[in-house]
């Protein structure tokens, strides 16, 4: 028996992902059995075991696939402190819903987190890891607006935390509208005038 590659291993775990990612958009994730998976990606159940400890971590490993963009997006943010904050945080939120918009795979892994995960015991790890990853990203958004209150840009009545928490949900909620009713506008083009809407409530006016 020829022995199998790298390659071929990792050619099997993405068929793996691929799999799970199709039938948990098609079924939602508690009708979707590690059995299923298999046959959905022609192979065993120990091929599976092979690569992911059980469905958690198989669901992790697929959520993981489109996290990294949205991390590379989020690291970008504070990385120049000299420039206007606002402007850095207006472009990350266009280009995070441009992302969604214009990527078959988010708009299916962010639909299955959305819509079609019933947050049951056995995706506890998962949902810990969403929660840090959220956690992460309200923090990355309040140090922006620190230093936009820094600046004198920020509103005075609003505080950087309860700035960069009403922009993660408002976004959220666009996202979350947009997977279910995406013809209820073009997310793409739209995402700056979504974006500014939001903007013009926490930049503090001009003189």
């Amino acid at each position: 028996m020829a022995r199998r590659t790298k390659a071929d291993a990792e050619g099997t775990r993405a068929a793996i992902l691929d799999a799970a990612e199709s039938l948990f958009y098609q079924h939602g994730v508690s009708q979707t059995t590690l059995a299923k998976i298999a046959q959905q990606a022609n192979v065993t159940r120990g091929a599976i075991y092979w690569h992911f400890e059980n469905k958690a971590d198989l669901f992790n490993a697929m959520l993981e696939r489109v996290r990294l963009p949205f991390q590379h997006l989020l690291a970008d943010i504070n990385k120049d402190e000299t420039s206007d904050p606002f402007t850095q945080i207006r472009q990350l939120m266009i280009n995070c819903l441009r992302l969604v918009a214009n990527s078959e795979q988010h708009h299916r892994v962010l639909t299955i987190v959305f819509h079609r995960c019933e947050y049951i015991d056995e995706l506890n790890p998962v949902v810990t890891k969403q929660d840090e990853l959220d956690t992460r990203a309200i923090a990355v958004l309040e140090q922006a607006f620190n230093r936009a209150e820094q600046a004198g840009l920020l509103r005075e009545d609003v505080c950087p935390r309860l700035a960069a928490l009403s922009l993660h949900m408002y976004i959220g909620g666009i996202i979350s509208h947009f997977l279910l009713k995406p013809l209820h506008c073009d997310l793409s083009s739209d995402a700056p005038a979504l974006v500014d809407t939001m903007l013009l409530g926490l930049k503090k006016p001009a003189s």
